[in-house]
């Protein structure tokens, strides 16, 4: 079905279609009547008088959308992102065109939105490590440090370091520098243990076989419900995996004391923290997790156990 410049040109040479057949029946007439000078007259007034300006008219109808996408492409591509909205849209190939460049600037606008919030959480965050670090550098200096000073000094450290890490994978994932490749999933469980400091004893195996993940990616998620369940919910049970059709299911499980109605959803949002939490913690947490599944076309989740505790899980598909 002709549509957008395909139906304009359509119609323009039906129109030049249209007005030669009358030119041609000109000079005809012409030729008929043994004057052949005049039919040539007919027909270079017949060509000065409607064929240019009718090309110059199918010209201008045809380039003016094409500027104006121009125009508002070349203002996109220099941060004017708000330039969006002035994109054509409707049926039509230059239609189609707009709507694609508006659905990116959207997406790049979204991104940027998503990034300028998370730094300045990040940023918010880092200053609480950085002050207790800096206080106890005071005590050493006063000599009025607990004897203990170097391993909380070690742990401030260790939580600005992780805050970091967390914000550099998810950079990556917003970025779209994921690749995936087919590792064992028992290999990439045993990384994450060895990440996290875990007890390889608590790993079990249900037909793991392979999965598609990126190792650093994967290995960081997994190390990140690891160190979530030692830290909040006591200690790790279980690092469990277990292959389904065409799917691995990667989970930990704790005996904490689970999660509150409603909570396990919202243990998925950055920088969240359950009411009356003993426990301090910075860093994306589960909210990470979360990104790395959906990278992944996965997802993730979290339920309470029926004999006590949480299970947080992330699946992945097994290929690509």
């Amino acid at each position: 079905m002709a549509r957008g410049i395909h139906r304009r040109l359509v119609s323009f040479l039906l129109v030049a279609l249209v007005l030669g057949a009358g030119a041609g029946a000109a000079i005809h007439a012409g030729m008929a009547a043994g004057n052949v000078s005049i039919g040539l007259v007919c027909f270079g007034l017949a060509l000065l008088w409607f064929v240019w300006p009718l090309a110059w008219m199918a010209t201008m109808r045809i380039a003016r959308p094409l500027r104006e996408l121009a125009d508002v492409a070349s203002d996109l591509r220099t941060g004017h992102l708000q330039r969006r909205e002035a994109l054509p849209s409707g049926p039509g190939e230059v239609g189609e065109v707009g709507d694609a460049l508006r659905g990116m600037a959207d997406r790049v606008a979204r991104q940027l939105h998503d990034q300028r919030a998370l730094m300045a959480s990040v940023s918010h965050e880092l200053r609480s490590p950085l002050a207790r670090a800096r206080f106890l550098i005071e005590m050493v200096r006063e000599g009025s440090a607990p004897e203990t000073w170097q391993d909380d000094l070690q742990a401030e450290i260790d939580a600005m370091d992780g805050l970091v890490g967390d914000l550099l994978a998810s950079s990556r994932i917003d970025f779209e520098a994921v690749a995936p490749v087919q590792l064992p999933a028992e290999d990439v469980a045993r990384r994450a243990l060895g990440i996290a400091g875990v007890d390889p004893s608590v790993l079990q195996l249900d037909d793991p076989g392979d999965v598609s993940a990126d190792p650093t990616l994967m290995a960081r998620a997994l190390a990140s419900l690891l160190d979530n369940a030692r830290r909040h919910g006591g200690n790790v049970v279980t690092l469990g995996v277990r292959g389904r059709e065409g799917r691995v299911r990667f989970f930990v499980e704790d005996d904490g004391p689970g999660f509150a109605p409603g909570d396990e959803e919202r243990a998925f949002q950055p920088f969240w923290r359950a009411a009356g939490a003993k426990v301090r913690g910075e860093g994306l947490g589960l909210a990470l997790v979360r990104q790395v599944a959906q990278a992944h076309q996965g997802e993730a989740g979290a339920e309470n156990r029926r004999e006590g505790g949480a299970r947080v899980w992330i699946e992945l598909p097994r290929e690509r």
